[in-house]
């Protein structure tokens, strides 16, 4: 929204907010590009299957949030070629519309079942992972879920 509707509405200082706007895992990712060190996470060996989030795909190549989760020692992650979940906020949650929502989610709940229930679900999109969690009856996470339960801790720094 602060980064195409502000702009597209002519809002007095969008180009300043918009250049202030980034994803949690965009920023992360980016911190640990910069800093590599800044964050220890325990080992873990793990499938990890990314589901995109519309938003996210239309504005950036998704392909980082691949390079994020594989930051995790252990962890082996992709990120699926999927379309839209189907939920898209409130839609999928429409009587009228529940039966067009299932089917746009068709591709994205057949993917998912080609990965093995031994394989964490991540999705950034708290539609997604409600209709993920209602169509598979499998409970995915956010990335900052996954990269909270891997973290060590904090190492002993001075000050």
């Amino acid at each position: 929204m602060f980064v195409e509707d502000y702009r597209e509405l002519r809002i007095e200082s969008a180009e300043k907010i918009a250049n202030r706007c980034f994803l949690f895992e965009k920023f992360v990712n980016d911190l640990l590009e910069q800093e590599p060190d800044t964050l220890h996470f325990k080992h873990s060996e793990a499938r990890l299957a990314i589901h995109a989030h519309c938003h996210a795909k239309s504005i950036m190549n998704p392909a980082f949030m691949r390079r994020l989760a594989e930051r995790l020692p252990g962890r082996k992650a992709i990120v699926l070629d999927t379309a839209c979940c189907g939920m898209a906020g409130a839609f999928g949650a429409l009587a009228e519309k529940y039966d067009l929502s299932v089917r746009v989610a068709q591709d994205l709940i057949d993917k998912l079942e080609n990965q093995g229930s031994e394989t964490q679900i991540i999705a950034s999109g708290t539609s997604c992972r409600h209709q993920i969690r209602h169509l598979k009856n499998i409970r995915p996470k956010h990335m900052a879920e996954v990269l909270a339960g891997a973290l060590l801790g904090t190492p002993n720094r001075e000050s």
